[in-house]
């Protein structure tokens, strides 16, 4: 499997028409999602950490369009389509799964890839790392804009607590991510 180079995953935000925003956010996700990633692979975990990093850069590459366009809903769906025709169709796999309501699906992710980039971006509001409780607060107030979307947002936040429970059972560090 060939990864692109973080330096390819940058020139391809830009290619899609990222902001600095948003590639700030990129970053700051990659950077939670390696950090733990490293931590797993010395808990004795199966992780690849460099499939972590580059997935993480680039799970938000479709942002500007499904924004623009107003397909909220088929974002991460876009960015998977976008990445393999990349020739990055791994990647794509990852960022499909990283869409908040995934979680409310049976058996939503299958590696640990795919938890690591969907946690790290419940851990980032723009390019702050920041407690789920700050998330999804900031998603709710944001995205939560009629009853049935605040109430499923909610119903999201109990899976990425479990998730988190998931991670920080196998690792030396903390929730508050305090050694980041």
């Amino acid at each position: 499997m060939s990864l692109p180079s973080r330096e390819k995953c940058l020139a391809l935000l830009k290619k899609h028409g990222l902001s600095e925003g948003m590639v700030r956010h990129s970053l700051a996700v990659e950077r939670v999602a390696v950090f733990l990633a490293k931590k797993l692979r010395e808990a004795g975990e199966q992780v690849d950490v460099e499939l972590v990093s580059r997935a993480a850069l680039l799970h938000d590459v479709d942002k500007t369009k499904t924004l623009e366009a107003g397909f909220r809903h088929l974002h991460g769906q876009i960015s998977k389509q976008i990445l393999e025709e990349e020739g990055f169709p791994i990647i794509g796999e990852i960022a499909a799964k990283h869409y908040l309501y995934k979680v409310l699906e049976e058996n939503p992710f299958s590696s640990w890839e795919e938890k690591l980039v969907v946690y790290a971006d419940k851990r980032v509001n723009h390019d702050q790392v920041v407690s789920l409780d700050e998330r999804f607060q900031y998603l709710l107030e944001n995205y939560g804009n009629s009853e049935e979307k605040r109430d499923k947002i909610a119903a999201c936040k109990p899976f990425i607590e479990k998730l988190e429970k998931e991670i920080f059972s196998k690792i030396n560090a903390s929730p508050d991510l305090e050694d980041l």
